[in-house]
């Protein structure tokens, strides 16, 4: 089993790159006198003297200069002593936060899966951990990241039940029909017609081809909803026939939400087979 090496965490100057909200020195205009800034890199270096390092980050686009300093950011952790299960699972540790007063600090248990470089977020049935912007924020985000990673522990041991669990051709169609409607909310738009529930389940890996398993089918879903790509054949406002192609989920908050819903969707479904 591997361990972190050098190589997978992301150095301050990356981290600068990839989410540069990170680094604000104050926080924005429309705080309440209550609010008490502190840079989320203070927050980092804290994690990072505990062992986490962070994997992965982004933030929120913005088309107003004003507020890109103040936007959502998200940030992925993984301790320097974890080791990938035999299924190649790390768990991981989820960093949300935002410096405009609207977003407290959110931690959340997450999973990493070698095979697809793919990173899931713990269904709504898993505890969340919030520290609001008051007190001692850095020790009360160390003291939630050591609770929220025991959640991760229970998310390996999900897994593998997931893994163990066959699915028959109706059962990945439903799963399918299931996840279509999470991310399309069952309306009638142009994309929920156009893209056929089955398609969510193509896999993007020919390893995955001739793998049934609930885990594999869930993995594969979350991959194609959450990074897009998929396409098909639907109408305009005009009625004319148009090519439809879903794009990448970029927003913090809808793939937060999404990634939580297919989770939570997935360990159902393994409640039914057991």
């Amino acid at each position: 089993m591997q361990s972190l090496t050098q190589h997978q965490t992301l150095s301050i100057d990356q981290l600068r790159v990839k989410a540069p909200s990170i680094f604000t020195a104050d926080s924005s205009e429309r705080t309440s006198h209550k609010y008490q800034h502190i840079s989320t890199l203070k927050v980092v270096e804290g994690l990072m003297g505990e062992g986490f390092m962070p994997v992965w980050a982004t933030q929120c686009r913005t088309r107003i200069q004003a507020k890109r300093a103040y936007t959502k950011h998200m940030m992925r952790f993984r301790h320097v002593d974890a080791q990938a299960n035999h299924n190649g699972l790390y768990p991981e540790l989820v960093l949300i936060n935002s410096h405009d007063g609207l977003s407290s600090y959110r931690l959340m248990a997450g999973v990493y899966r070698m095979v697809c470089s793919n990173g899931l977020i713990a269904g709504n049935t898993y505890n969340e951990t919030r520290v609001r912007h008051q007190g001692d924020i850095v020790g009360k985000v160390i003291e939630g990241t050591y609770e929220v990673m025991k959640e991760s522990a229970l998310l390996i041991d999900s897994a593998q039940t997931m893994t163990d669990i066959v699915l028959n051709s109706d059962e990945k169609r439903i799963f399918a029909e299931a996840a279509h409607q999470l991310k399309f909310d069952g309306g009638e738009n142009n994309q929920s017609q156009a893209i056929e529930p089955l398609k969510i389940l193509r896999p993007r890996r020919y390893q995955e081809n001739d793998k049934h398993d609930l885990f594999t089918t869930f993995n594969i879903a979350q991959e194609n909803l959450i990074k897009g790509g998929l396409s098909g054949w639907g109408r305009d406002a005009n009625n004319r026939v148009r090519r439809v192609t879903t794009r990448e989920v970029k927003s913090i908050d809808q793939s937060t939400a999404l990634n939580r819903a297919l989770w939570t969707l997935a360990e159902k479904m393994a409640e039914l087979k057991r």
